[in-house]
């Protein structure tokens, strides 16, 4: 984060403790709840925002070598990363060109080329196809000029971009406004990966991001883990176009009342966490970051897949535990927020209880959702 906005924040987060003045939206907002549960939202979502848009796939560092690869699936389509030999990250469809099999699984490091399970057929990073065994039977088909499905692709500052439309030219500007220059800030393309983790978790993809969005549950879900740390009736909320940002400030916030005010620091006393559109949130926790994807189950509205991230610079020479960070983190994530999620999933499925309501003070919630329903009718 740019040291400008950290001060300014900063002071707004001070004077927001100082004067308990939670943001507040002019009112209650109403959602059908059949927008977490409904096959006809999910295909909706599936066309209009995870095709149309660029998503925020990756942190560079999960691939920080040619070879280096992610295989994972969006919307039920197969993707696979590769980082090729001169650098630079390939998003390809993660089928065979010759049956349509799935090439790679998981997450990993392959050579100069590899081989399709099923028969063999061999790939360069590019995804250009180098080797056809019993090539004679297939004398239609040219090697070095027959390649895998290729997504529009980007690494900007740290963090992968891709277009899930293999006809895009590019990546279009994902329009963080302001917001890029703050993340760039944060000088992502310098850190390392301390650990990942996937989940599959049954909730829709929306409640996940909805998890991150609010403080209001802190003090009731949270009460015996971060509740003692939180400050949640100060916090912050700033959209930017389809993004934004909240800030969570800490109770240590307040030990700078005394400095000189142009010295006062946020990153520190703060969880910053960037909803990044239309499923990615990514967190500052002061010492690291993490960034969580939410990607749907094709055609079960109540599955998503959980992609988990921990980076921090490379130069960071703090002793931790990363394996006790990571544990810590995903047992509150998974005992509290997450198994709360899945229970309202199921609450909602029944499908008695149609209205979800969001609060003034959930300001967050109400942006994320008129978002997405802007974004379905564009």
């Amino acid at each position: 984060m740019q040291r400008e906005t950290e001060r300014r924040l900063a002071a707004e987060a001070l004077d927001r403790v100082e004067r308990r003045a939670i943001p507040q939206a002019e009112s209650t907002m109403v959602i059908d709840g059949a927008r977490y549960t409904a096959d006809t939202a999910l295909a909706a979502e599936s066309t209009a925002l995870f095709r149309r848009h660029p998503l925020l796939v990756a942190l560079g560092c999960e691939i920080p070598q040619p070879g280096n690869y992610l295989a994972f699936d969006i919307a039920g389509v197969p993707v696979l990363l590769v980082r090729d030999d001169e650098g630079s990250v390939r998003g390809l469809l993660n089928t065979c060109r010759h049956r349509g099999a799935r090439l790679l699984s998981g997450e990993g490091t392959v050579g100069k080329a590899f081989a399709c399970p099923y028969h063999g057929w061999a790939y360069d990073r590019c995804g250009v196809l180098r080797a056809l065994p019993e090539s004679e039977h297939f004398p239609e088909v040219d090697v070095d000029d027959t390649r895998l499905m290729r997504f529009p692709t980007e690494e900007r500052d740290g963090l992968i971009w891709l277009l899930l439309d293999p006809t895009a030219a590019k990546v279009p500007d994902p329009g963080l406004e302001a917001l890029g220059r703050e993340l760039a800030g944060y000088r992502l393309s310098d850190h390392v990966r301390r650990g990942s983790h996937t989940w599959t978790k049954r909730m829709n993809w929306k409640l996940g991001v909805d998890t991150f969005l609010e403080l209001h549950h802190v003090a009731v879900l949270h009460r015996r883990t971060i509740a003692k740390t939180i400050l949640r009736q100060a916090f912050l909320y700033e959209p930017f176009g389809r993004h934004a940002r909240l800030v969570a400030p800490r109770r240590s916030i307040e030990d700078q009342r005394c400095e000189d005010p142009a010295n006062w620091r946020l990153v520190p006393h703060a969880t910053i966490i960037y909803r990044l559109f239309p499923n990615a949130v990514l967190l500052s926790q002061g010492p690291h970051m993490e960034l969580y994807r939410f990607f749907p189950d094709p055609e079960q509205p109540g599955t998503t897949e959980c992609r988990i991230t921990f980076s921090s610079p490379a130069d960071d020479d703090a002793v931790r535990d990363w394996d006790e960070v990571l544990g810590l983190v995903l047992g509150v994530l998974d005992r509290e927020d997450f198994a709360m999620m899945e229970s309202v999933q199921s609450n909602l499925a029944a499908g008695l209880q149609r209205e979800v309501m969001f609060g003034r003070n959930e300001i967050g919630l109400q942006n994320f959702h008129r978002v997405r329903d802007a974004a379905l009718i564009e």
